[in-house]
Parts: structure tokens; C-alpha cells; sequence
């Protein structure tokens, strides 16, 4: 499409003029207190927001604005997923939210945090976005009461330490970045154990917020505490904003910083981190008995399928994880979905799912579709995600690490088996009907996740659109 620069410009600034209205517009429901203009406003906005990103997207956008943010292809795919999801998440809050004018207000937060992170040509964009992500979802979890604390407060510590370990790091990069402004690629030098300490720093900080192994024992308890419609949220965008500062942040400050082997060095490190969070959430998962804590720990895992691409550190690979990133933020929104419809029903351990396929049949077979794809099973999007990871892998000569990732997929189909055997086993009972919101919402999930499964090429060509991009900054 053939769009000149000064209509590309005006598409960024309708972009972020959604966006301040969005917030402007659900301060005013809060005040009034009105459901229906938070949850319309809301909707509205992110679908402008949503038309925006995917005209800059059409039309090969590629350039600077307000001085620490760049839109490219990187950027703009990105964005117009978390649009979708968010959507999705505002819809399951619709009649599961008991203060939704508050509950928009923060999710126009999250949204605006999401913006930061995924348009950054700064690491200070990427901080600030960061923790206006984990701020807003903290008071998300508050907001619903007392019985809510303890997973408000576990969360907003480790969002702490997260952000104080990421500013550490980010000020042993001052001395590379000549003219101080911390740019992504001005901060680009290789050649001090400095850059190396930073290295290890930011690996940590953010592999507490992709709850990579060893930091992700908050994970289980912050989603089994949580309400279901936050803790989609917390899976599927405040999780993988997490992959894209990683993204980021690795391949572009420090994919010079190599080790003797002539890899780059944080290739390495991610290796480790893959093996680790691939074993302790499938392993751990493997034993849950609750429905929230066991897709609290398959999320665990997901986050080692998708170092896989990252500590490949090659153009495939990080397609690779790109591809895996959006198509577990569908798997895992479906899920929660279908969990938080359960959880109204009392049903929140997987024995209490007995003959679920007799009460509803929609639920029990889109859980079973979305779970058989989180574990990798053709023709659902799940197994083209890990084929194009373990692919990677091999073409890279690193072939054992997709053998650990087989070996972790066959291990996850146990856990998932055990739900789908529940729900499929006889046990007449009345018979119990889905909302819609939610309907709608499971209904989109599993035409990604099947149609994509069936036909991945065009999901593939902007995976691959994505990761040049983000080669190119």
C-alpha cells in the first residue's frame, strides 16, 4: 500500500490520541459509574487504536516519533495482537468485573504500558511501560477485596524487584550510549565486563515477569489467587510484553556482546533458562490438582518453548518465537476463559470437572482443542508453533535442545490428558449454559488456534516480517 509519510504520521497520532481518550473516557465512567460507557468506550477506542496499527502496518511504516519511540513491522504486529487480546479480556470482564468502570481505567493502563514497550526505541520507554503494566494489574487484583491481597502484594514485590534489578542494569549501560539517551541500538557495544553484568541484570529482571525458571514461583499462587478475568490478562499480555522487551533487548543491545564460541553470550544463558522453565512447570504441572495452578504451570513451560527461538539467536528462531508468543496469548485467553466460566459454576479443581462434556459440550470440547494445542498436536496451531521452534533449533546445530523440547511436549500431554479424561467421563448432571461474552471470546480462540493450525502461512510471513524488522533497528 502506497501511503505516504505525512498520512503514515497521522495514523501514529490517531494512535495515540485513541489511547489518551481511552483513558479520559473511562475516568469519566468512573465517575458516573456507568458499565455500558466504560465497557462501549473501551471497545470503541482499542478498535480504533487496532485500525491505526494495522494501517501503519499496511503500509510499511517505518520511522521515529516524539524521539523514543519507532514503529516498524516489529512494533506494529505486536501491537494490533495485544489490541486483540485486550478486547478479548475487557469482554470476559463484562459481567465478572464489579467495578468495570474501574477495572477499564487500569486495563486503558495496561494498554497504554503495552503501547510503551512495543513502539520502544528507548530502554526508558521499555521501563516505564513495564511497570505501568505490572501497577495497573496489581490494583486490577486488588480491587476486588480483601481475599485479594495477598496476590496483589506477591505481585507488586516481584514487579518491584523486577523494575530495580532492570534500572541497575540499565545504568551500567550509561557509558556505552555517547550522547545518554539510551537508545536501543546507540547502547549497542560490545567489550566490558560491564556490558556483561548488564547482561545477567536485565536476563533477570525479565525473566521474573516471563516467570522463567528459578523466578517464577509467584506464578501459581498470583493466578490461583487472582480473579480469572485478570489472570488471562496476566497470562497472555503482561506476560508476553515481558517477551518483547527480552526480544528487545537481547537481540538488539546485545547481540554483539559474543562469547569465545563466537555465539552471542546471552544465547547461552538462555539455553539454561529454556531446559529449567521447560522441566519444573511441565514436571510440577504434572501433580496440580486445581485448574488455575496447572495452567499456571503449562504457562511456565510455554515460556521454555519459547526461549528455544531466542537462545537459537537466529533469524528463524526468533520467528520462531514470535509465532509461539501470539499463538499461546489465543490458547491461553481461551483457557482462562473457560476457567473463569467455572469458577461461577464452583468448579475449580479438575475432579470437580466430571462429566463436564454431558453439562456443556462447547466447553469440554474447547478446552479439550486448546489444551491438545498447548501440547503440540497436529493440526492445531500449538504443534506448527513448536515444529518452527525445534526446526531452529536443528538448523542451528542445536539439536539437543529440541530434543528436550520433544521430550517436555510428550510430558505435558499427561497433565493435559487428565482434564480431557475428567470431563469426558460419564456423569449425567444438569445441564449448564456458557455466557455469551465468554462464548464469544472462546469462539475467537479456537478460529485462531484451528484456522492458523490449518493454514499457518500467513501468521509465518509476519512472524518472519516481524523478526527482520526487529534485525534491522
Amino acid at each position: 500500500m502506497a501511503i505516504s509519510a505525512i498520512m503514515q504520521m497521522q495514523f501514529v497520532y490517531i494512535l495515540v490520541a485513541s489511547l489518551i481518550l481511552l483513558t479520559v473516557s473511562n475516568i469519566l465512567s468512573v465517575f458516573s459509574r456507568r458499565h455500558k460507557i466504560a465497557f462501549f468506550g473501551t471497545i470503541a477506542f482499542l478498535f480504533i487504536s487496532l485500525t491505526a496499527t494495522a494501517l501503519l502496518y499496511a503500509s510499511n511504516a517505518s520511522f521515529y516519533f516524539f524521539s523514543i519511540f519507532h514503529t516498524n513491522a516489529f512494533s506494529e504486529f505486536f501491537f494490533m495482537f495485544f489490541a486483540i487480546a485486550i478486547i478479548m479480556v475487557e469482554t470476559l470482564s463484562y459481567k465478572y468485573s464489579h467495578e468495570l468502570p474501574a477495572f477499564s481505567l487500569l486495563l486503558s493502563l495496561v494498554t497504554f504500558g503495552v503501547f510503551l514497550v512495543t513502539f520502544a526505541y528507548s530502554l526508558i520507554a521499555i521501563l516505564v511501560g513495564l511497570e505501568t503494566v505490572a501497577l495497573a494489574s496489581t490494583f486490577m487484583i486488588i480491587m476486588n477485596g480483601k481475599r485479594f491481597v495477598e496476590p496483589a502484594v506477591k505481585l507488586f514485590i516481584l514487579s518491584a524487584i523486577s523494575i530495580a534489578i532492570f534500572t541497575f542494569a540499565l545504568a551500567l549501560l550509561l557509558p556505552y550510549d555517547p550522547q545518554l539517551t539510551l537508545s536501543l541500538p546507540g547502547t549497542s557495544q560490545a567489550g566490558s565486563y560491564l556490558l556483561g553484568l548488564s547482561l545477567i541484570l536485565f536476563a533477570g529482571a525479565l525473566s521474573l515477569d516471563a516467570a522463567a525458571f528459578p523466578f517464577n514461583l509467584w506464578v501459581p499462587d498470583v493466578y490461583e489467587g487472582s480473579p480469572s478475568n485478570v489472570t488471562a490478562l496476566l497470562a497472555s499480555v503482561n506476560k508476553k510484553v515481558s517477551f518483547i522487551a527480552i526480544l528487545e533487548v537481547f537481540i538488539i543491545i546485545f547481540a554483539a556482546y559474543r562469547s569465545s564460541f563466537g555465539t552471542p553470550l546471552f544465547s547461552l544463558v538462555f539455553f539454561f533458562l529454556s531446559i529449567f522453565t521447560m522441566f519444573f512447570g511441565n514436571l510440577v504441572a504434572l501433580v496440580q490438582k486445581n485448574l488455575k495452578r496447572l495452567f499456571a504451570y503449562s504457562s511456565i513451560s510455554q515460556a521454555g518453548y519459547i526461549f528455544i527461538g531466542i537462545a537459537v539467536a537466529s533469524t528463524a528462531g526468533i520467528q520462531a518465537s514470535i509465532f509461539y508468543i501470539v499463538s499461546h496469548m489465543f490458547m491461553i485467553i481461551g483457557a482462562f476463559a473457560i476457567v473463569l466460566w467455572l469458577e461461577s459454576k464452583s468448579i475449580r479443581n479438575i475432579d470437580e470437572c466430571t462429566g463436564l462434556a454431558s453439562k456443556n459440550s462447547f466447553a469440554a470440547i474447547s478446552l479439550t482443542i486448546l489444551m491438545l494445542s498447548m501440547a503440540g498436536i497436529p493440526p492445531l496451531v500449538g504443534f506448527i508453533g513448536k515444529f518452527l521452534l525445534f526446526s531452529s533449533a536443528v538448523y542451528a546445530n542445536d539439536a539437543v535442545l529440541a530434543f528436550i523440547g520433544i521430550i517436555n511436549s510428550f510430558i505435558s500431554i499427561y497433565y493435559y490428558a487428565k482434564v480431557i479424561n475428567q470431563m469426558y467421563t460419564r456423569r449425567q448432571g444438569k445441564k449448564m449454559q456458557m455466557d455469551k461474552n465468554i462464548a464469544i471470546v472462546v469462539i475467537v480462540c479456537l478460529i485462531f488456534v484451528i484456522a492458523v493450525g490449518i493454514y499457518p502461512q500467513i501468521l509465518i510471513s509476519a512472524a518472519s516480517s516481524a523478526a527482520s524488522a526487529l534485525g534491522a533497528v
